[in-house]
């Protein structure tokens, strides 16, 4: 039976704001200005009805419109949506010529994803695919339940996200806000969506009472206080979902309630109506009337899935395909159930009614008919791992194992680690402690999928593989645990244990050549033919990171002398860049740095690019090349690109900012650099910037004058303290923080403290061998022995810090050392030297582009002027110093700027009429007194010849001609 006023499109009453909002995204997309819209809100609130009817819009005016779906977790494979949506991506009679592209070649099979290469290149190719095939016509994907997506597919999202500016290409996504927590993939993912692309989100809330009238006078004409009547009780019973009211409707018109008239509509006595307390129930109630035949064979679809193909369905249900089909036309008739688009198969209109359905079966019936379908799925040809796998699982049949290892690895070779993770641990669930081998391979892969998030735990379960794999006789498996042990340990700051494991694992693999090459790739340690120069290359990066220079270039003679003449590779190089930055060398470092990108990009890498780059920005274009403001921008452009090419990277941050960080601080963004430092530290994918971060936060805090908070940075990095031992802690981290804590110490007068920070910073060098930091640390102790008011030492200090930073050149630390021997220089009255010094540093903080620095070197020149009585100068000094610092907020320098202007101030206010000098105005009090210029002469111990220049000086600034008119002048100036 129909039931009148219930058919027709779905209810969007209450939503004409969100449907015009979406009406001005898809004309913006078909005029080549893409987008992405994210509709979220609770199951029922109208998502899919709002997109559904975006997508029938969009359609209507040309464009391509194409559906992916998520489900349950375990049910969705990697890139499940994705795989999906490109399957109803082919040709039709009404298609332009031409307007049909190949498919990128990993989405070529239909309903599956073929082998890739890297992550990167595959969405590089959806990326391709879909620009390219949106200039015949607009495009418009649709996403629905992100909720339930993997976190390759989310990955996949954000990629694409980021390049729909310039595109005809409209992606709307649903998800469902109660199922997102806090810890959620797509909870993660979504400040980065926003913040990276243009990115808009909608999110549905309950229908108002206005709405709900809308609905009803639309549907259900009602006299007034009926209407009232019912709007009270379905708010009552709904809170303005509108999947619920419709359901809610649809139950009161089969009982008669709410029936139709001859003129409108009647509604009853809904007191006498018995309504269950949740939905689910109303739902339940609505499929009892479909019969008990119905409700077995709805039940069994429940089980098998969201969507439903037919052969399948039949098999478990053990029915004829005439009553499957008469049970799918009642069911699509009241509802229940859909045809997919392409009409291949049926499927739940709303996931709650198969949740309804699939809660109501007996848990050993559910059981039974799980397994049944997993058996079928198996035998099918080519069966997805991920669905038998599920369904095996839910009916506990132990062999969910073999087909969770099996959908395990296909997500792991697709790049989707952390579903991959997911698999196996499941699949280690079911194993328990039997099978010694399976079990250590196990824990080895989840600790490697996990190294980036875990890695502690990761420590955990490499040493119980280690120890599995040794039993079971597999030397392999176990020198392999123990070399990735050493990698996580170092991630996890255990840097000192992490390298002797990489070591022993690494010897351990040397010593057990040759060894299969697949295998070891399949480890991912390297094959055979390059094992040892990749495993070396691993230690190298380590042992550069930590500050053992000497060690690396020990290990790249090992390499260069070895009989296979292998390119050691991009971690390698990395490596060598970095040693050769600490020991002096740029030149050699940059080669080092730009044959490491060329390893890593060849690989598809473009996350390793980035790092190379923005290491060879900070370690070798700010202290080196500081004054090439073209080149280190170039780099971070780099950075930039490369990270717009890493997929899965750096969620809730912006890439292109992040790339600039180190500038914006040096060219005095400080607000942009705090806000995307910040954003830095609170981003759990973000730890290989935290630390750069930090070093910046920390410098800005003390130039504003925030000692509280430049402290809590410097003990967060270094929490020994100055007792912290050379390789405990990342070499350039413990530098940079050493550098800061004696200034601060310096800043606040603490000299013993300072003392013991500069004599930490002098034995972390002293223990690297290390080239920068020398000119740092012999300019903090110059100015530790200014505080302390040993002129001579400070003066040795900044020498030895002069010559530090003048070979091999480095800018900024020329700047500091030019700008400190000129404040010295000004303290000691030697004002030529003073000058020199000054405008040196003067001409590298312009060079540099760094206007902090010449806020500061202005300051020290306004400081020489003032003591060479160029006070107009030394004012016009100050106000652009100022003009510098205000907006910085660098509250310290500032109040040495306030300082030098009152003294300027204070200095005008007692200078004499007429710029006479002291002397001059003695000599004129004597003249005033008639006194001869002999007499005056004897009075002051002067030449007659001294005195007659000082009276005619007198003369000369007063205007007079002759003694009477400068004596008059003294009287009137109150002088005489």
């Amino acid at each position: 039976m129909t039931i009148p006023g219930v058919t027709g499109p779905p209810l969007l009453v209450g939503r004409e704001r969100e449907q015009a909002m979406l009406r001005d995204y898809l004309a913006a997309a078909c005029a080549g200005r893409g987008s992405l819209v994210l509709i979220g809100g609770e199951a029922g609130i109208g998502k899919t009805a709002l997109a559904d009817a975006l997508c029938r819009e969009a359609a209507g005016q040309g464009a391509l419109v194409l559906t992916g779906h998520c489900y349950d977790l375990t049910e969705t494979p990697p890139y499940g949506p994705w795989v999906e949506l490109f399957e109803q991506y082919r040709a039709t009679s009404s298609d332009p010529p031409g307007s049909i592209r190949p498919l990128p070649a990993p989405f070529a099979p239909r309903g599956a994803l073929g082998a890739i290469a890297s992550q990167t290149t595959l969405f590089e190719q959806v990326r391709n695919f879909l620009g390219v095939a949106a200039i015949s016509r607009p495009l418009v994907l649709l996403l629905e339940d992100l909720h339930w997506a993997d976190p390759a597919s989310l990955d996949l999202l954000r990629y694409q996200a980021r390049h729909l500016a310039f595109a005809a290409i409209l992606i709307v996504a649903t998800y469902r806000a109660e199922e997102t927590t806090s810890d959620h993939p797509f909870v993660a993912l979504l400040p980065s969506l926003v913040r990276e692309g243009k990115t808009e989100r909608l999110n549905l809330r309950p229908l108002d009472d206005d709405a709900v009238r809308k609905l009803l006078a639309t549907r259900y004409p009602l006299p007034d206080a009926a209407r009232e009547r019912l709007v009270a009780y379905l708010q009552t019973h709904t809170d303005g979902n509108p999947f619920f009211i419709k359901d809610f409707l649809r139950s009161l018109a089969e009982e008669s309630v709410l029936r139709p008239m001859e003129r409108g509509w009647m509604l009853g006595d809904l007191t006498l109506v018995r309504v269950p307390s949740l939905v689910r129930q109303v739902l339940t109630v609505r499929l009892t009337r479909l019969g008990e035949v119905t409700q077995r064979l709805l039940a069994i679809a429940a089980v098998i899935g969201p969507e439903l193909p037919l052969s399948l369905w039949a098999i478990v249900a053990a029915v004829d395909e005439e009553t499957l089909l008469a049970v799918t036309e009642r069911a699509i008739g009241a509802r229940i159930l859909e045809e997919t688009p392409d009409r291949s198969r049926v499927r739940f209109v709303h996931a709650l009614i198969r949740e309804t359905l699939y809660e109501g079966i007996p848990l050993s019936q559910r059981r039974m008919w799980h397994r049944q379908i997993g058996e079928l799925l198996a035998t099918r040809s080519l069966p997805d791992p991920d669905e038998v796998a599920y369904h095996f699982q839910c009916a506990t049949d132990r062999r969910a194992f073999a087909w969770l290892v099996e959908a395990g690895g296909r997500a792991r070779r697709r790049w989707a680690w952390l579903t991959a993770a997911e698999r196996y641990e499941a699949a280690l669930a079911i194993m328990g402690e039997m099978h010694t081998g399976s079990r250590a391979e196990l824990l080895y892969f989840i600790a490697l999928l996990r190294q980036f998030v875990d890695p502690a735990n990761g420590v955990v379960l490499l040493e119980e593989a280690e120890h599995l794999a040794a039993t079971a006789g597999d030397q392999v498996l176990a020198a392999c645990a123990r070399y990735m042990r050493g990698a996580l340990r170092c991630y996890a700051r255990d840097y000192r244990q992490g390298l002797a494991d990489l070591e022993t694992g690494a010897a351990a693999l040397d010593a057990l050549a040759p060894i299969d090459p697949v295998r070891l790739q399949e480890l991912d340690v390297g094959g055979d033919d390059l094992g040892e120069h990749i495993r070396r290359g691993g230690i190298a990066a380590w042992l550069a990171l930590l500050g053992r220079y000497a060690e690396v270039r020990a290990l790249e003679s090992r390499l260069s002398a070895s009989k296979e003449r292998k390119e050691p590779g991009g971690g390698f190089y990395r490596a060598l860049g970095i040693a050769c930055a600490g020991l002096g060398e740029p030149s050699a470092a940059n080669v080092a740095y730009a044959q490491s990108r060329q390893a890593v990009r060849a690989l598809g890498d473009y996350y390793a690019v980035a790092i190379v780059t923005l290491d060879e920005l900070e370690r070798v274009g700010l202290p080196y090349y500081a004054d090439r403001v073209t080149g280190r921008r170039i780099l971070a452009e780099i950075v930039t690109d490369a990270w717009r090419q890493a997929p899965g990277v750096f969620q809730g941050a912006d890439s292109s900012g992040l790339a600039h960080l180190l500038i914006l601080f040096l060219e005095g963004v400080w607000i942009e650099a705090q806000r995307l430092a910040l954003i830095v530290r609170t981003t759990q994918d973000l730890t290989s910037l935290r630390r750069v971060a930090t070093r910046i936060l920390g410098n800005i805090a003390r130039n504003q004058g925030d000692t509280d908070l430049a402290w809590t940075l410097v003990w967060e990095v270094l929490p020994a303290g100055p007792d912290a031992s050379p390789g405990d802690f990342r070499f350039l981290d413990a530098q940079v923080m050493q550098q800061l804590a004696f200034s601060l110490a310096i800043d606040t007068a603490d000299l013993e403290a300072a003392c013991h920070w500069l004599d930490a910073h002098d034995r972390w060098l002293a223990w690297s061998g290390s080239v920068l930091g020398q000119a740092e640390g012999q300019l903090g102790w110059a100015t530790y022995h200014r505080a302390a008011g040993n002129s001579n030492g400070a003066y040795e200090r900044a020498t030895r810090a002069f010559a530090h930073a003048a070979s091999p050149r480095q800018p900024l630390a020329l700047l500091a050392a030019h700008r400190l021997l000129g404040e010295l220089d000004t303290d000691a009255a030697r004002f030529t030297d003073a000058q020199t010094h000054l405008d040196a540093a003067l001409a590298l903080a312009e060079a540099c582009a760094a206007p902090y620095e010449r806020a500061l070197t202005l300051l020290a020149i306004a400081e020489m002027r003032i003591a060479t009585d160029g006070r107009n100068e030394a004012i016009e000094l100050l106000h652009e110093a100022r003009a510098i610092l205000v907006p910085l907020d660098a509250k310290p320098a500032l109040v040495r700027a306030d300082t030098l202007m009152t003294q300027v101030v204070s200095h005008v206010a007692s200078v004499h009429p007429a710029h006479l000098t002291e002397r001059e105005v003695e000599v004129l009090r004597l003249v005033a007194a008639g006194y001869t210029n002999r007499q005056i002469a004897d009075m002051l111990s002067l030449s007659e010849r001294t005195v007659h220049v000082h009276v005619r000086n007198i003369f000369a600034k007063t205007h007079t001609e002759n003694r009477a008119g400068a004596t008059a002048f003294a009287f009137h100036h109150g002088l005489a």
